[in-house]
């Protein structure tokens, strides 16, 4: 796996080879980011249930500001970051428990749960948007299964969903 763009271009990345691990592909993340377009340069990132790190380290490939990234499991997102040498805070930490207590907020969310756990997007989401943790004219991304329905758990409207095979990206603005 390598990073799409910006100054580590091309350079690969570590991750698990097991079958638990669900990596987002390149192409869901070169969407994401063909997305997000301009807002990345300067903007506070924030990469929830990061993996390897991927989405993170393309965030500040492309140059965000400050990019967050926050999994429970960090030995390849550690490996990562020491890898590209990348200017990333790196937080071991269960998601929701992040989110209920960060005094930070962000201009750029991407939340990727393991699929299967519900009550993490549940939870996550709500919070999100009960501490209010979006700057103004921000973007929340959430990339899931196509068979979640997020209109179902959470009350804000999504702005906009692209599908890529069995994963389905919502934009909330």
């Amino acid at each position: 796996m390598q990073i799409i763009s910006g100054k580590y271009q091309r350079r690969s990345i570590k991750y698990p080879k097991n079958r638990l691990f669900r990596p987002t592909k390149s192409v869901v993340r070169e969407a994401v980011f063909s997305i997000i377009g301009e807002r990345i340069i300067d903007a506070t990132f924030l990469d929830l249930c990061s993996g390897s790190g991927a989405v993170g380290l393309e965030a500040d490939s492309r140059g965000a500001a400050t990019v967050f990234c926050v999994d429970k499991d960090t030995a390849y997102l550690k490996q990562n970051k020491d890898l590209l040498q990348a200017d990333i805070q790196v937080v071991r930490s269960d998601a929701c428990r992040f989110l209920k207590k960060t005094p930070q907020t962000f201009d750029i969310i991407y939340f990727d749960p393991v699929w299967a756990d519900l009550d993490t997007y549940k939870n996550g989401l709500n919070t999100i948007f009960s501490r209010q943790l979006l700057n103004n004219n921000s973007i929340l991304i959430v990339e899931h299964d196509k068979t979640l329905f997020l209109d179902q758990i959470i009350a804000q409207p999504v702005t906009r969903q692209y599908k890529y095979g069995n994963s389905l990206i919502s934009i909330i603005f």
